[in-house]
């Protein structure tokens, strides 16, 4: 499993109002991930060191980003190696060095600084030299860089990215002997640890969107939270859909698509919503499987729900060079269709059980939500607003919706966010960013590699040859390859190896480039629920204490729209954003309806029959074609009216 972020020493450096489980402190995460992290916990002065080097970088990135703008490569190079610093004093070399900071993490931080140093001192002249003819230093650093990237990777993620690192490395330096369209002419040492330790490499887009984007959106997330935010999520999801029947596998899809927007993580949206809507289904009569299938199927939709659609999206933003407003317009109805579909299995399986929902007297009324805690929905209204309706640039938008969330908290407790509390925040910040900016280093090296050697645009050519220039056959060896990466590697990293290789051939046969990309983004974002290895499934098994191979099944078939929409708007741009008003509101309707039947298709009680042909509806509700799209909700209405299944038993106890 991958290791979650700490919560770095938290009794020994923060005061008491800042600990533990009060209101948007989110306890339920810190406790979960502690459980399971593989960092240390540093106590006394490390803890407090790091504490201070975690809010000094995300500090550097704001004053970078915005009052003290520096030159683009230089100010990689300083967050790469502030990460490497926190990265190692957090993560140990092995098990037996998680008690405390060991010498060979002291030499290895003072080796990050010493890249940085390096890089602060001849930038300017190694943009004439390096991937040419690089100095003796040049190569030294950058090797050492290079090594440190995949160190770090190592200890964050696991052994799998940093062997293909190595392994790329490795083609890049021999793979001139290899026979026919897999060797290349050849690369000396120098050549190659210098062009990876510049921006074709290390310090490429994805480090560049880590740095620029993420690092902020996770900041934001943290203020946002520390404004108890996540309480008025809960309470808005149950006055929507606590009284249908089945209502707390409804909540935690709602509340999971609210959190979301200020998450994006898979893991914390199912740690943070999980933790109160699992029990909560277990007692309605939900299977504890079926539970924790329904919150990890939720959660991983807020890796896909705008405006914060974790940090693959802000990769395939740089990666595409496209504005994050129209990554954002492009995802929204995908993310509410994906929703929408889980929400409709959910209906199913209740109809099926004969659950009934939350007694109203238990019931929060949506309207009381709203008036008390409409406030502190305001910095996300804006951040949408500066992204999409001002066309300001992300980092004004996420800056401005964290003063608007200090603004928040001040008015609604009349007084000032407490020191600690905002001091939390921004070691949140960082923190939460290491994973994500290992990732993305490591990944510079590998499309380093890629670049240099041309081996992606070799590849290219041997899927056209062997898929006889077939979209389908491509869109599905994309899709195995993606879920297949997924499995060992972070989101970020099966996006980007997969988009590195694949994207290109889907855009030579005609996709559009950012429709390429979000298919891939798509399924690298499902890996986390597709077996065998389904993290996000696994988390919420543990929550349910449910097998977590049956629940990660079932999660799969929960969200089936994430497999099938990809391919949807591959056909129909306007599921997109894409064309006229007109065509994509006829795309949306037709995709929720396309949902439903998908939906009954694979979890209603009906009739094998009135199952296969809302199958087939759904089929023919995604047609291109306008008369096939007509006959599909002309078959879909007939099952609803004519293929109505037996009543079921309304459910009176607990489910044994």
């Amino acid at each position: 499993m991958q290791p979650a972020l700490p919560d770095v020493g938290r009794d020994a450096d923060l005061p008491e109002p800042a600990r533990g489980g009060g209101p948007g402190n989110d306890a339920p995460v810190a406790l979960l991930e502690e459980s399971e992290s593989a960092a240390r916990r540093l106590t006394g002065g490390w803890a407090r060191l790091v504490s201070v080097l975690a809010i000094g970088t995300t500090l550097l990135h704001i004053f970078a980003l915005t009052l003290v703008p520096i030159d683009p490569w230089l100010f990689l190079g300083f967050s790469f190696g502030a990460f490497c610093v926190l990265g190692f004093l957090l993560f140990p070399a092995s098990p037996s060095g998680r008690r405390s900071v060991q010498p060979t993490d002291i030499a290895l931080c003072l080796a990050s600084l010493g890249f940085v140093a390096y890089l602060g001192i001849n930038y300017d002249q190694m943009y004439d030299r390096v991937g040419f003819e690089p100095s003796t230093w040049d190569t030294v650093w950058g090797t050492t860089a290079v090594l440190l990237a995949l160190e770090l990777s190592r200890r964050v993620l696991g052994w799998f990215f940093p062997i293909l690192g190595a392994l790329c490395i490795g083609y890049a330096l021999f793979g001139g002997g290899l026979p026919g369209i897999w060797g290349h002419r050849g690369y000396e040492f120098d050549r190659t640890m210098s062009t990876l330790f510049s921006t074709e490499g290390l310090f490429g887009f994805a480090l560049s969107a880590a740095a620029t984007y993420i690092v902020l959106f996770v900041t934001f997330g943290a203020f946002l939270r520390a404004t108890g935010v996540g309480a008025v999520f809960i309470d808005l999801a149950t006055a929507i859909a606590g009284r249908a029947r089945g209502g707390p596998a409804k909540v935690a899809v709602i509340a999971s698509a609210l959190f979301g927007t200020i998450s994006g993580s898979s893991m914390g949206n199912v740690a943070t919503v999980g933790t109160l809507t699992i029990p909560l289904m277990k007692r309605t009569g939900y299977t504890p499987a079926f539970a924790g299938a329904v919150e990890a199927a939720a959660s991983t939709g807020g890796q896909l729900m705008p405006p914060i659609m974790g940090s693959v999206a802000f990769v395939l933003a740089e990666a595409t060079m496209t504005p994050y407003r129209d990554v954002m317009l492009a995802a929204l109805i995908p993310a509410i269709c994906y929703f929408a579909t889980v929400y409709f299995v959910i209906d199913f399986e209740a109809v099926k059980l004969g659950l009934r929902g939350t007694a109203p007297e238990d019931t929060p009324r949506a309207r009381t939500v709203l008036r008390d805690g409409w406030l502190l929905l305001l910095p996300v209204a804006v951040l949408v607003a500066m992204i999409v309706v001002a066309h300001r640039s992300v980092v004004q938008g996420a800056l401005a919706s964290i003063a608007v969330a200090l603004v928040v908290d001040w008015i609604r407790r009349r007084r000032f966010m407490p020191v600690a509390d905002i001091l939390r925040s921004l070691r949140e910040g960082a923190v939460g960013s290491i994973e994500a900016v290992a990732a993305c280093g490591c990944a510079g090296i590998l499309v380093g590699v890629f670049g240099l050697t041309g081996v992606g645009n070799r590849f290219v050519d041997l899927v056209l040859a062997y898929g006889q220039n077939q979209l389908e056959v491509a869109l599905v060896l994309t899709m195995l390859v993606t879920i297949l990466l997924g499995f060992p590697l972070p989101t970020v990293a099966a996006y980007i190896i997969t988009a590195a290789v694949g994207a290109p051939v889907l855009v030579q046969l005609g996709v559009p480039q950012l429709t390429a990309h979000l298919f891939i983004m798509y399924f690298a974002c499902v890996s986390t629920l597709t077996p065998p290895v389904a993290l996000a499934a696994f988390t919420a098994a543990s929550i349910a204490g449910a097998d977590p191979n049956k629940t990660s099944w079932i999660a799969t078939r929960l969200s089936v729209a994430a497999y099938i929409v990809p391919f949807v708007f591959i056909y129909n741009p306007a599921i997109l954003w894409s064309g006229p008003w007109y065509d994509i509101l006829r795309a949306f309707v037709l995709c929720l309806l396309a949902g439903y039947a998908f939906a009954g298709a694979t979890n209603s009680h009906r009739h094998v029959l009135a199952r296969l042909l809302m199958f087939v509806a759904a089929v023919c509700v995604l047609a291109p074609a306008l008369w096939i799209n007509a006959a599909g909700v002309a078959l879909l209405a007939t099952v609803l009216l004519v293929g109505r299944g037996p009543p079921r038993p309304t459910f009176t106890g607990r489910q044994a």
